[in-house]
């Protein structure tokens, strides 16, 4: 097809190149565009209405039941950040209490959260401590050391995977939900020096020294999200879970409840094997369920800590307030009020009307909350871990 292709050729084409279950949709897709292009014949509300319900009708069929976002267990490079200036940030690992994070998170979602016996599909980033937390988790449903008995590394991980597939576990690489790059070799106290900057300059739009933004991050999470959708329908499975970093799991969360950049500030980094949960509502559209945050404790013995449990919140965790910054946006030339704190609702579901702010008088209102108002479950949280917040 080229670009002076006749419409009713290029509709024809669409209609044989695409699967079946789509095919309604892109009839009445077209149906609606021949409608808005004649100049004597208006789409009724009838026809909108029509339109929106084969949409909704389709989405509903191809949306899974769960959508999982985890972050990677805990790292070697959180524990120490001078290592950045000689290890890789893609090569980088997890800690031994990483993989008790990641097998933890493993038993938790697939006993709480994925219903018993229903297919998983992975999407991991690709970054060394990505795939080895995707690893830890899927233990839950096959011990690799039930294949310790085959010498060769890549014959037993091909073995595993044989299993876990046979088991309705399939996973697979997706660069675009990697880490925001910060450089090659890292010097430590300048990205200290540079996170400092951020805070002043806002988070979303600073950009690193031979690395990203936010808005970076934002722009190829758009692209990951337009696959996503379509492998929905493609590769149907009952539960999709993405194995990525707290970065992306803020900006997927911004991109696809479209939060305003003021409410992205807002959001806290998940903690390490941290779980968002998103759930089909029965409409075509996901809805925050809440997360899931393992707990950690201090052995007496030993000063290491440990998983010693985990705690379900309906609720996203926000930054204190000395860590939110943002911008004050005037409404004439002569406006001259006085720089005002501004407190931003967050979404839960697409469905909802666009976000509003409120401006107390003094401070941060205690009403912060996520979507609806008068939702009382589900005020938001203030995370007062200040290493989290800054990260």
């Amino acid at each position: 097809l080229s670009h002076d292709t006749p419409p009713h050729l290029t509709h024809q084409y669409e209609l044989l190149h695409h699967p079946p279950s789509r095919r309604a949709s892109l009839e009445n897709r077209h149906e609606l565009k021949r409608t808005k292009s004649s100049p004597d014949i208006m789409p009724t509300e009838d026809d909108l209405a029509s339109h929106n319900s084969v949409r909704a009708q389709y989405n509903a069929q191809i949306m899974p039941n769960k959508l999982v976002l985890i972050r990677h267990g805990q790292s070697e490079g959180n524990v120490n950040e001078r290592l950045y200036s000689t290890t890789p940030d893609n090569a980088m690992r997890i800690t031994k209490l990483g993989w008790d994070q990641a097998k933890r998170a493993g038993q938790i979602l697939k006993q709480q959260v994925i219903a018993s016996g229903d297919p998983v599909h992975f999407i991991v980033s690709p970054y060394v401590r990505t795939v080895e937390t995707f690893h830890g988790i899927v233990s839950a449903w096959c011990d690799p050391a039930h294949f310790n008995h085959i010498a060769d590394h890549d014959q037993r991980l091909n073995a595993w995977y044989a299993r876990l597939a046979d088991l309705g576990v399939t996973w697979q690489e997706d660069p675009r939900i990697r880490e925001q790059d910060f450089g090659n070799y890292q010097n430590p106290e300048k990205i200290k020096k540079c996170k400092e900057e951020r805070h002043h300059f806002g988070p979303f739009f600073y950009r690193f020294a031979h690395g990203e933004s936010a808005s970076d991050v934002f722009d190829r999470v758009s692209t990951f999200l337009d696959s996503l959708w379509r492998s929905f329908d493609a590769n149907k499975s009952r539960n999709y879970v993405l194995v990525t970093h707290g970065i992306s799991i803020r900006v997927l969360l911004a991109r696809y409840f479209r939060y305003t950049i003021d409410q992205f500030s807002l959001l806290a980094n998940p903690r390490n094997c941290e779980m968002v949960v998103l759930g089909h509502d029965g409409h075509g559209r996901l809805k925050l369920n809440g997360r899931c945050e393992l707990e950690l404790e201090t052995d007496q013995h030993t000063g290491k800590k440990m998983v010693s449990g985990c705690n379900f919140h309906k609720r996203l965790r926000v930054l204190p307030k000395k860590f939110v910054r943002k911008n004050n946006v005037r409404m004439s030339y002569h406006d001259e009020t006085p720089t005002a704190t501004v407190t931003v609702d967050i979404p839960t579901t697409t469905s909802l009307p666009p976000p509003t702010t409120t401006i107390p008088t003094t401070g941060y209102s205690n009403k912060d909350t996520i979507g609806n108002n008068n939702n009382k479950n589900n005020v938001v949280s203030r995370d007062n871990d200040k290493d989290n917040a800054r990260v």
